[in-house]
């Protein structure tokens, strides 16, 4: 995790270099010690505050970096863990939803990431908030439809069905929007979507104090499912070989 100007150069450029050198110098060392053994290309690389020295973990340049280190990912074929999805704000509030929303957009658009580290946190990730959680869980499905993109089809081009309906006709009884409209348009679980007279009689509820209701019934009524027991049995397999390796060596 390399802060620009502080342990790594002041230009993102200098700053992806010196991530990326730490990421293939560890996976050198570890493939001389266990040849093959698999990888994770991993990275939380950040902006250190020049007023403060703090960590800055929602900024813009973050998002920056990171494009340009999944890039390099694809490059050598192997999977990553980046960051995304983070915020500075102390509380789930408009700071933490844009930098959010931010860090996560941008990294996503760059594609080829795997696994992406972050979402929950709060306060520069000091502190992991239920609340934010369940917001940023929002956020990621609305940014993952819009890093879905367009598939073009005739179907999607639906050129039959606008000549149907022709100049100043409705959609919404037509069968090829039934057919489509849960794919093609995004739900949200918590986020609203109604007329402020409706919201409000819904009881003027802001993002924050839906997302806690949420917190509350789900800590009250969720029952993780089980492992499935060939996958159990697979990983205490895996366990076994390691310790086993580990004895070997020792």
């Amino acid at each position: 995790m390399p802060l620009v100007g502080e342990t790594s150069p002041v230009t993102l450029l200098g700053t992806v270099v010196i991530t990326n050198a730490e990421n293939l110098g560890n996976l050198v060392i570890l493939q001389f010690a266990s040849p093959g053994a698999p990888v994770i290309y991993g990275a939380a690389s950040t902006v250190a505050n020049p007023r403060t020295g703090a960590c800055m973990i929602g900024a813009p340049e973050r998002s920056v970096i990171h494009m340009a280190l999944a890039e390099l990912t694809r490059y050598y074929q192997l999977p990553c863990m980046l960051a995304g999805g983070n915020s500075d704000s102390k509380t789930p509030d408009m700071q933490a939803g844009f930098e959010k929303a931010m860090t996560l957009t941008t990294l996503l658009l760059a594609r080829g990431v795997d696994i992406v580290d972050g979402l929950g946190a709060t306060d520069s990730a000091n502190t992991m908030c239920d609340e934010a959680l369940v917001i940023d869980n929002e956020i990621a499905s609305a940014v993952m439809r819009a890093c879905r993109g367009l598939e073009v089809n005739n179907d999607n081009l639906a050129v039959d069905v606008i000549r149907e309906v022709g100049p100043g006709g409705i959609f919404s009884g037509q069968k090829h929007t039934l057919k489509h409209y849960k794919t093609e348009i995004w739900l949200p679980e918590i986020s609203d979507k109604n007329t402020y007279a409706t919201w409000q009689k819904m009881g003027s509820r802001s993002m924050d104090k839906v997302a806690k209701e949420r917190v509350r019934a789900i800590l009250a009524t969720h029952k993780p499912k089980p492992i499935p027991e060939d996958v159990e049995k697979e990983i205490c397999q895996i366990v076994q070989r390691a310790e086993a390796e580990v004895l070997r060596k020792s």
